[in-house]
């Protein structure tokens, strides 16, 4: 239950962290004079990918993990390799089609997206001292 609450709390971290950021980017795309419909679409469905990214990423590592304490590591390795690859390419089939629909601006798509991994580096100041989950 202990590994439960820790991807749920790291979930919150992004989820929280992708709104603020996905809010920010949005104030510049307008200082600039670049906010719109497509800017704020594209903005709400990247930060929607990168947090489901993050979600599939938990549950295949928590897969993984299982299959390593059960001292299956080929099981565990090719869990997540095929894990990975899957995110990947469903990452991508879903980027290059909305991309393409011509209804958001690409670079507020992909933008959140690259916001994840500092939210979780910034996410370990915030954690309590002795907490290693």
């Amino acid at each position: 239950m202990k590994d439960n609450n820790s991807i749920w709390r790291e979930l919150l971290i992004v989820a929280v962290g992708e709104a603020v950021c996905v809010g920010l980017m949005l104030v510049v795309f307008a200082l600039l004079g670049r906010l719109d419909q497509q800017a704020v679409l594209g903005g709400v469905i990247g930060g929607a990918l990168a947090l489901g990214n993050f979600a599939l990423t938990a549950v295949g590592v928590a897969i993984a993990s299982a299959k390593a304490s059960q001292q299956d590591v080929k099981g565990a390795q090719g869990s997540m390799t095929l894990s990975m690859m899957l995110r990947y390419l469903l990452l991508l089939l879903v980027l290059v089609l909305t991309a393409k629909s011509g209804s958001v601006n690409v670079l507020a798509l992909v933008l959140p997206l690259l916001f994840v991994r500092p939210l979780l580096t910034i996410g370990e100041f915030f954690r309590k001292k002795g907490d290693s989950t």
